[in-house]
């Protein structure tokens, strides 16, 4: 399909929508010569696409960071989900001889990556990479450290009869506002998600310049998200740490289970928190506990000595 054939045909799909959106749609595609994805169906109706390109190279020019920083934020999901798309075989040869958790690409090059999370560039790391460059650079997560093994089994309710997912009640606080959320507790989530917009509205994080979009897939649908750092508070446990903050939330596989959910509290908080949790499943409640009340329910859990108990033997 020509590219002119493609124009009409997106045309054809998107003309309703305001014609500022329309233009800065245009630019991108015409900047990047991308053709049509199917993950992106969903995002403004676009027909499905193929990639053009072998592995071999990648597909895309990094926009000058004036250009990036004024498209709207929707547009710079647009962006981030198209990247991912049409470069996943790229992307995977790279992550996987790298034994990378995430890459940083400019002019179709990776100039950085980290084998963790931990290290995941911020926005004062790709405000420097923005200076030397002058381009914004991409950056894409590999989508196994960002996998969640969803397993529904108590407290929120699910959309199946008669089961409940675990929760955790959360302080997350900024210079402006202190917020409690109860959040779904998975461990087998590492990362923790939440919806950008509730958020936002919370005045808890805020746009800011550096902030890069990545795209990854949950359940086997895309979702956009930004990384950003918050202050969590777990009962007495204070502590910054990382929180991935997903765009259109309300419309992301994050509440397929769950559809009231707003928060998804994975390993790493805990891990950093280091509380002692208990979870009862009779009462479908989590308690945050400290040692010493740990140590009666253990002795209380350990079998009593009785006249049919045998005694053990020295040797």
């Amino acid at each position: 399909m020509s590219h002119a054939i493609m124009r009409e045909n997106i045309k054809a799909e998107v003309d309703h929508l305001d014609p500022a959106v329309l233009q800065s749609i245009w630019e991108i595609i015409d900047r990047a010569k991308y053709q049509p994805v199917t993950a992106l169906e969903s995002t403004i109706g676009l027909a499905p696409g193929r990639a053009d390109k072998a592995a071999g190279q990648f597909v895309g020019e990094n926009l000058m960071p004036a250009e990036y920083e004024s498209l709207p934020l929707a547009e710079r999901g647009l962006l981030a989900l198209r990247l991912k798309e049409k470069n996943h075989p790229w992307l995977q040869e790279k992550f996987a001889a790298l034994n990378a958790a995430w890459l940083v690409v400019v002019d179709g090059k990776v100039i950085a990556s980290g084998k963790t999370l931990k290290d995941e560039p911020m926005p004062p790391q790709i405000l420097e990479i923005c200076r030397r460059t002058s381009k914004f650079p991409f950056v894409f997560i590999n989508d196994i450290f960002l996998a969640v093994e969803e397993s529904a089994s108590t407290w929120h309710e699910t959309d199946e009869l008669g089961d409940f997912y675990p929760t955790l009640t959360v302080t997350l606080s900024s210079t402006q506002k202190t917020v409690y959320i109860v959040g779904d507790f998975d461990t087998g989530a590492a990362p923790t998600f939440a919806d950008y917009d509730f958020l936002v509205a919370q005045k808890l994080i805020l746009s800011e310049p550096g902030d890069t979009l990545k795209a990854s897939r949950h359940l086997n649908q895309p979702y956009v998200c930004v990384s950003k750092i918050v202050r969590f508070k777990l009962s007495s446990h204070v502590a910054e740490a990382k929180i991935y903050c997903v765009l259109n939330w309300r419309q992301s596989p994050f509440v397929a289970i769950n559809p009231n959910r707003t928060a998804l509290i994975g390993r790493d908080i805990l891990l950093h928190l280091k509380p002692q949790v208990l979870l009862d499943f009779a009462k479908r409640q989590t308690q945050i506990v400290t040692s010493s009340k740990t140590k009666p329910a253990r002795r209380k859990a350990a079998p009593k000595k009785n006249g049919t108990t045998p005694k053990r033997r020295r040797v």
